[in-house]
């Protein structure tokens, strides 16, 4: 019995060969069923579902391995590179445009004459969409002074109000308690811009004590009237969009300026530093 018992493969090879012989007696077509071969098949037919079905899943795994091995391993080796590449592409994007937006500044400032600059990045703002008083990575480290201007390539952003080690705090000519000299370049007409102080206009300057009988259409450029001490003078401000009669905190507004800058998206600005001071 112990002899038998230790040589189970050859046990498992019978019962093998002896279940498919009655597998395949039972199964045949060719002649008619008898009552014996019925029992067997009530008996055996839930065996045969049950091989099925394992035979089914052991085909399955072996060729799911052996794909894994060779075709998907290449493919999901190709989908993460392809991952890797629209990374790396949306990047270079990042940059390029960086590098325009710099590039663009530098340009812009070197016609300004008597000025060096400090190119410094926004690392935050006040509360809201727009940037009425930001944050900047720059400040006495750099040589930063209190109310030093502050501009990008499209024009004029505001000043400088406060100043730390490394960073400084600047207020928007957006800002309501902003106020600037400037002048209508193409009549020469001297004014000031505010803030505007509408709730439904918060991107918006308004232009005050323009004198009797100006000239002032849409469309006409306003730039800086060099008649301050803070702001070199012919930095664009921004353009008239509309002229008007309206009545502010008892001075009658003369026109509504489209400020040139877009203060909803600053990066990068550049803070102007007299050479004069820095001498």
């Amino acid at each position: 019995m112990r002899g038998i018992l230790k040589n189970k493969p050859l046990i498992i090879m019978l019962i093998a060969i002896l279940l498919l012989g009655i597998l395949a007696f039972v199964t045949s077509a060719d002649r008619s069923v008898s009552w014996i071969e019925s029992t067997l098949g009530s008996v055996i037919q839930p065996v045969q579902s049950f091989a099925a079905k394992a035979s089914n899943g052991i085909i399955s795994f072996v060729q799911k391995v052996f794909k894994t091995s060779d075709a998907d391993k290449e493919l999901e080796q190709l989908q993460v590179r392809m991952a890797q590449l629209e990374q790396a592409a949306d990047e270079n994007a990042k940059l390029k445009a960086e590098n325009e937006r710099l590039k663009k500044l530098l340009n812009y400032v070197e016609t300004l004459e008597n000025y060096e600059y400090v190119t410094a990045v926004v690392t935050g703002n006040s509360q809201g969409v727009w940037f009425e008083t930001f944050t900047i990575n720059a400040g006495r480290n750099k040589g930063i002074e209190k109310d030093m201007p502050v501009v990008c390539a499209e024009g004029l952003i505001g000043r400088v109000i406060e100043v730390g080690a490394n960073w400084s705090k600047a207020t928007a000519i957006i800002d309501p308690s902003s106020e600037v000299s400037v002048m209508v370049e193409r009549t020469r007409d001297i004014g000031v811009v505010r803030g505007s102080f509408s709730a439904t206009s918060d991107n918006q300057l308004e232009l005050y004590f323009l004198p009797s009988g100006f000239d002032l259409v849409p469309g006409d450029k306003i730039v800086t009237s060099g008649m301050s001490s803070i702001f070199p003078k012919t930095i664009t401000v921004g353009t008239v969009s509309e002229v008007t009669r309206r009545s502010a905190e008892g001075s009658q507004s003369n026109a509504i300026i489209e400020p040139a800058v877009d203060f909803g998206h600053l990066e990068e600005v550049l803070v102007l530093v007299p050479k004069a001071a820095e001498e």
